[in-house]
């Protein structure tokens, strides 16, 4: 069997990240767990506190975590972060005749997790071993039954958690009409938090959580110092993914890629050649060089740098044609033909890229992607991996009550009717096999749930009033919806612990952390808003987490 860890730079990467870094997680003179802090944390419902800690570990993540109170949440542009069930549940559908039952629903409970593990028994590989997931064997035909497909697709609706598409029941026929031909579970998360695009996917491709593949939010901790989980390319990606370690045992001939739009969608694909003994596999992104932000995209598919030397970008995808029809057919839906999809410029958009023009595009670039590298060409079974991002960015700006996001889905389920019928033609009736799934779900709009927005920049404010010193340097170097990284230096300097900060937070109250337009619930002004704040450290040592405490 292949060795666990991705060798040999990454096993260094990881020594130096333990052993460089880390500001401490609690008080260095502590020695007895804080019972308050314990009650707090413990009063959470066990597998919010359980998603939380996969979704952490000492070397990498925040030193604070909390969890607002349903359904409030933390940061602008509607995030989709949280360990809560509306934001965990997904689709987690299996379809593939001649290799998938055909049980319809299924409520046993399931993770994103189990998928690397299900794909590998679909392969009938056994060379590669999950860490955290099992396979989901009931949507298997029995291994005496099913030969191997030559292609399985592992395909990513983002965002298209199951509250979008009960939101919007009547979107999706196609794939509805799918669910008593495969197996589709009803109960199926995430597994951990944050709900981050970047950790989900790596899960995706690995079967771990974050505590052991290493990517712990779209922000962490590397050598100290807060980074982005692809700013090295591959380089902080701690677990092999079933591409890797299949991939490499099968002399690199199975033909492996990923069509997405960003490189955070790599952890379902791997770490290409950085993985020892590794090839360059196919990717497609459309990050811009040099971007801002990992989320930025721009007009072409593209390759950044820090991932060039380890992926292949298939080029001639550029050359794929119809998006401007794409752009035609949004526009006329609504009877006129003036440029706006609904009330919405498009060309504003992205010059359409950020509408659901993008899906049939994208669509068309995978079937391209496909028949030029000869995905199931052969006996030798191949592994694609594919992200569809418009569900996900209708999520941030309209949200997932909005009509915009019923045309989002809507596309997607046409997307997956158009790629159902091209892999039949193209690679065969009985050959192919795939899941589609979602990374997470998305935020409903607060005006339906009555959630409170709190904003990040009065908690930072109020955090470094309380616990900074006058013209010292703040004591929050970055708040996230779940998380706050601390300068563990300075707050200790001025005699304060991660302990203190956590019970402060348990005080804010929505007129403390209303801004930029945002105003409190009508008679909740003073009403507290998290549900629990504490050191991030404590969840090793909580006697209602025993899962932390067997590690």
């Amino acid at each position: 069997m292949p060795p666990r860890r991705v060798v040999p730079l990454l096993a260094l990467v990881s020594v130096l990240t333990a052993t460089a870094v880390l500001r401490p997680q609690t008080d260095a003179g502590a020695q007895a767990v804080p019972d308050d802090l314990v009650k707090i944390a413990c009063s959470l419902p066990h597998e919010h506190l359980l998603r939380t800690w996969r979704g952490w570990r000492p070397d990498r993540a925040a030193q604070l975590s909390f969890v607002p109170k349903e359904p409030n949440f933390v940061g602008s542009g509607l995030p989709h972060v949280g360990p809560w069930d509306y934001m965990q549940t997904v689709p987690m559908f299996w379809y593939g005749p001649g290799f998938i039952e055909r049980l319809g629903e299924v409520d046993r409970p399931v993770t994103s997790a189990g998928i690397a593990p299900t794909a590998a028994t679909l392969l009938k590989f056994e060379g590669f071993s999950a860490p955290d997931g099992q396979p989901m064997t009931e949507a298997l035909l029995a291994d005496r039954d099913r030969a191997v497909p030559r292609l399985i697709v592992t395909m990513v609706w983002d965002a298209a958690g199951i509250n979008v598409l009960e939101e919007h029941a009547d979107a999706w026929p196609y794939t509805k009409s799918l669910i008593p031909e495969g197996t589709w579970y009803t109960d199926a998360t995430v597994g951990s938090s944050p709900t981050s695009t970047a950790q989900i996917h790596a899960t995706i491709g690995t079967g771990s959580f974050p505590k052991h593949h290493g990517l712990t939010g779209h922000n962490m901790l590397v050598a100290g110092r807060i980074t982005a989980p692809w700013n090295a390319g591959p380089t902080f990606f701690l677990e092999p993914t079933l591409a890797d370690v299949y991939d490499r045992a099968m002399g690199n001939e199975p033909v492996v890629g990923l069509v997405g739009t960003v490189d955070i969608h790599f952890g379902m694909l791997g770490h290409g050649s950085f993985y020892s003994g590794g090839d360059r596999d196919i990717a497609l992104t459309r990050s811009v060089i040099g971007g801002e932000t990992l989320t930025d995209e721009g007009f072409e598919w593209n390759l950044p740098e820090r991932d060039a030397p380890y992926y292949r970008l298939a080029g001639y995808a550029n050359d794929v044609g119809g998006f401007e029809r794409d752009k035609q057919e949004l526009d006329r839906a609504d009877g006129s033909l003036d440029g706006k999809w609904r009330d919405n410029d498009i060309e504003e958009l992205l010059r359409g890229f950020d509408t659901p023009a993008r899906t049939p595009y994208q669509q068309r670039v995978v079937e391209q992607v496909i028949r030029r590298e000869g995905f199931g060409d052969d006996e030798i079974p191949d592994l694609l991996y594919l992200n569809f991002k418009a569900i996900d960015y209708v999520s941030h700006v309209w949200s997932m009550n909005s009509p915009e996001m019923r045309d989002a889905v809507a596309a997607q389920d046409r997307a997956l009717e158009d790629l159902v019928t091209f892999l039949d033609r193209r690679v065969g009736k009985g050959e192919w096999a795939m899941v589609v799934t979602a990374d997470h779900a998305s935020m409903p709009d607060p005006a339906v749930s009555g959630a409170f927005q709190i904003s990040t920049g009065p908690m930072q404010e109020l955090i470094n009033g309380r616990f900074g010193r006058p013209g010292g340097p703040p004591i929050v170097d970055l708040m996230q919806p779940t998380q706050a990284f601390l300068n563990m230096d300075e707050l200790e300097a001025n005699g304060h612990s991660v302990d203190e900060v956590a019970r402060f937070m348990m005080t804010f109250t929505q007129a403390q952390t209303a801004a930029g337009g945002i105003v409190p619930n009508a008679g909740q002004e003073n009403d507290t808003v998290m549900a629990a704040a504490f050191p991030s450290a404590l969840m090793q040592d909580l006697p209602c987490l025993p899962e932390a405490r067997q590690t």
